[in-house]
């Protein structure tokens, strides 16, 4: 998955909730890592759901946190316009 996809996953994943009247804070992304992946420094911590039979694993990350984490290291930039809803700007 591209940062741009991720991005965009996390902020639709925050709208949905939103929109449907639960906690924004809520809201998720499940991710998929290789055998032996280490996390870029200050990436959020997640829950790990599955290890997979070839080593790969499944994770469950709160996407608040994915996308702040994106915005902080320059990665994506949020549109602040007047919005009732997050948008990010992948050409960062």
């Amino acid at each position: 998955m591209q940062v741009a996809d991720l991005a965009r996953q996390c902020a639709d994943n925050i709208n949905f909730y939103t929109t449907n009247k639960m906690p924004a804070e809520e809201a998720g992304v499940m991710l998929t890592t290789p055998k032996g992946w280490k996390p870029p420094p200050k990436f959020p911590r997640g829950k790990l759901c599955v290890v997979k039979e070839d080593g790969s694993r499944v994770w469950a990350f709160k996407a608040m946190r994915i996308l702040a984490w994106l915005v902080a290291n320059g990665l994506v930039k949020p549109i602040y316009e007047d919005r009732d809803d997050f948008a990010v700007d992948t050409t960062a």
